[in-house]
């Protein structure tokens, strides 16, 4: 599956929709609030919040309003639909809970000042696409070499500085940037600055970071001729 990402930001009184998507998708709040109102009749509402994660179905009618005083950023994941599950792109949300994962109840995993925030599980919205990620390193740490097998993923950064290595690669890491680690491919990141580097992570297929994460050997750097 090949991530697309789009980054809006959403002026006070600003409403977008109604519309439908035909594609599964996932907003992440990263400041702000929304109101999300879906069904036919639009009579079905939840409110989004900073940290916060919104699945919207591929046939689920919905607008999206931005009630607060404030700017609320928000960045969208989505993916081609997979013609092993056509049936996908009929989907909408029929539960009666309400189609958000709060960034509150995050499951946590910290090591080697690495602190990383699960939002978006396996499975999560009944859905196979997407895991979403937030990830804290701590000025001076570096992960070590890795890769992903079965999972492509998609960083994009909202404070702090960093590298990213991917391959025989070195790109800077800097608010609003978005880097783009293709299944497989080995990498590692490391904060080279004096503050908290922070940053999103969505996968697609939805798998565990942690568990689809293999150690590797850091790729050989290429010379000169």
């Amino acid at each position: 599956m090949r991530i697309r990402l789009q980054f809006d930001r959403i002026a006070p009184g600003v409403e977008i929709g109604p519309h439908r998507h035909g594609v599964e998708t996932v907003l992440y709040v990263a400041s702000g609030e929304l109101v999300f109102e879906h069904g036919e009749a639009l009579d079905r509402r939840a409110v989004v919040r900073a940290g916060d994660v919104l699945y919207e179905a591929p046939a689920e009618h919905h607008r999206i309003r931005n009630l607060g005083t404030t700017d609320a950023l928000a960045l969208l994941a989505s993916t081609d639909p997979d013609p092993r599950r056509i049936g996908t792109m009929l989907r909408r949300w029929e539960s009666d809970g309400e189609p958000v994962r709060r960034g509150a109840d995050a499951f946590v995993a910290e090591v080697g000042g690495f602190r990383r925030r699960r939002i978006v599980g396996p499975g999560d919205f009944d859905s196979a696409a997407f895991t979403v990620t937030e990830v804290e390193v701590a000025p001076g740490s570096v992960d070590d070499w890795h890769r992903h097998p079965r999972a492509e993923h998609a960083i994009v950064v909202f404070e702090g500085r960093g590298l990213v290595t991917v391959g025989d690669e070195t790109e800077t890491l800097e608010p609003l940037k978005g880097i783009r680690i293709e299944d497989g491919r080995p990498h590692r990141v490391e904060n080279t600055g004096r503050t908290t580097l922070r940053y999103y992570v969505c996968s697609s297929p939805g798998i565990d970071p942690l568990s689809d994460r293999e150690m590797a050997a850091a790729p050989r750097r290429r010379t000169d001729a």
